[in-house]
């Protein structure tokens, strides 16, 4: 069974990605890059190994990021490959002690692994002034969804609806546009899903 830090990784691997998963991260850069206030602290949630983190701050070296996962290995790893940014380990519904950022991030429908996913939102609104959650939506189908994580070395059990369920893992959400709206934000497409800006 392979360990959430083996998983993780490879989302990042771009080459490795199928066209549209890479494009939607492709899209989420852009878009991250255009909207962040200059000089902004931002705190990326879920932010796995840094490489996200990394590829923003290329574009963006005005940001001042911190990355918070829960993965302590991954953390380590980020330290490494992303001195730049601050990390923190920590569990988004249940955070640790952290100081007000004017933007938090959720990309790459992070959200849709977590369960209490009420309790995530609320405290990356009490955070931060503007939170960007990307999520995947209908266009990530299931046909899709097998490759990708096939890639991740991901072996779905069951789709049911727009959950996910996994063998030897946990369970991935997809959402409906409806869903995002009851989050009251700025909702933009992606190629895969909605990318929304909520505004405490």
């Amino acid at each position: 069974m392979p360990t959430p830090a083996e998983t993780y990784l490879h989302c990042d691997i771009l080459e490795e990605l199928p066209a549209q998963n890479r494009e939607n991260w492709l899209k989420e850069l852009t878009l991250l890059a255009d909207m962040l206030p200059q000089g902004a602290d931002v705190l990326q949630v879920g932010c796995m190994d840094g490489t996200r983190l990394l590829r923003l701050l290329a574009l963006r070296p005005d940001l001042r990021a911190t990355g918070l996962d829960i993965e302590a290995d991954l953390l380590e790893t980020a330290k490494v490959k992303c001195p730049q940014a601050a990390y923190v380990l920590g569990d988004i519904t249940d955070p640790p002690a952290l100081p007000h950022f004017r933007s938090c991030i959720c990309l790459n429908n992070t959200l849709g692994y977590i369960t209490k996913e009420t309790a995530a939102i609320e405290h990356m609104r009490s955070l931060a002034e503007t939170v960007s959650i990307s999520v995947y939506g209908d266009r990530f189908t299931d046909a899709l969804a097998r490759e990708y994580f096939s890639v991740l070395r991901l072996s779905i059990q069951e789709i049911e609806g727009n959950i996910i369920r996994f063998n030897d893992f946990t369970s991935m959400k997809r959402y409906t546009r409806k869903e995002v709206e009851q989050w009251h934000g700025k909702i933009q497409e992606t190629p895969l899903g909605y990318f929304c800006t909520l505004t405490s």
